[in-house]
């Protein structure tokens, strides 16, 4: 392969010791060199590259946490502004150090394992998505609950063990995105039963069941986007109300930015209709 497109298939950047394990004479990586720029010594770079990559490089570190949950494709609301990184230095201003790694990282891009990201994630990042990249983790088939659970022993370890405490292992019960992760966690915070992927008399499966009488679905549009699936949607909520069971019906945007009004309303349904599904 050309240097240059190996080098963006690297996203653009790269260590010159990465080219030399990949093959590439010192003379061929010297003639590449003078292709692109250089950040640092021993660092190539072309324009456009990933800045991530770029900035864990310069560091010294690998992306982990949640730096590293979309290159992976875990559920986070939002990677956070200040960027994370496994590193052993104590250079850490301007970026969250995390200081111990578990697993091999990537074997060629600067990201630590999904193992080791998720285990940061656990100790660090707030509840919501801590646990929302553990769980797509585990559904996606990454890693599994045990292998977390092995490592996080220890009291040094309580906050990790207590997000991982809230992932659902049981694939048929687990969430579909990170809005139901945070929706879940806010209905346990109000102390309610919460079921998870329920199957409903009068046909149809919501998200949730509160206290075993109020349906509960989160609209994300990665399943309520297409035709089909709104069509789907209104039968299945016209048969619901026919059987008797209003089901509550909230988009992302509302789990994340309005989460007083779905408390109101639940709480709202809960009491006008008390002998729901009994």
């Amino acid at each position: 392969m050309d240097p240059l497109d190996f080098l963006q298939s690297l996203g653009g950047v790269a260590r010159t010791g990465t080219l030399l394990e990949a093959g590439y004479s010192e003379r061929t990586i010297s003639r590449l060199s003078r292709r692109v720029e250089k950040p640092r010594k021993g660092l190539l770079a072309m324009r456009g590259c990933n800045p991530l990559y770029l900035f864990a490089l310069r560091e010294n570190g690998l992306l982990t946490c949640g730096s590293a949950a979309e290159e992976y494709g875990l559920w986070i609301k939002q990677p956070p502004v200040r960027r994370h990184l496994a590193c052993l230095h104590s250079r850490t201003s301007h970026f969250v150090p995390h200081r111990t790694l578990r697993f091999p990282p990537h074997p060629r891009l600067p990201i630590a394992s999904v193992e080791d990201s998720v285990i940061h994630a656990l100790g660090c990042l707030p509840l919501h998505d801590a646990v929302a990249m553990a769980e797509s983790a585990i559904r996606l088939g990454f890693l599994e609950y045990q292998t977390l659970s092995d490592v996080l022993i220890g009291s040094t370890h309580a906050r990790a063990r207590k997000a991982l405490a809230q992932v659902i292992t049981d694939r048929a019960r687990q969430a579909h995105s990170q809005p139901e992760i945070e929706a879940r966690l806010l209905f346990l915070a109000q102390g309610w039963e919460v079921e998870t992927q329920v199957d409903l008399p009068g046909g149809g499966r919501a998200d949730f069941r509160i206290e075993r009488r109020i349906p509960v679905e989160i609209d994300g549009f990665k399943y309520h986007g297409d035709r089909a699936a709104f069509v789907l949607d209104r039968d299945r909520m016209n048969r619901g109300l026919l059987a008797g069971q209003p089901t509550l019906r909230y988009p992302p945007e509302a789990v994340w930015h309005d989460q007083e009004r779905i408390i109101r309303e639940i709480s709202r349904l809960l009491e006008i209709w008390p002998e729901f599904l009994q």
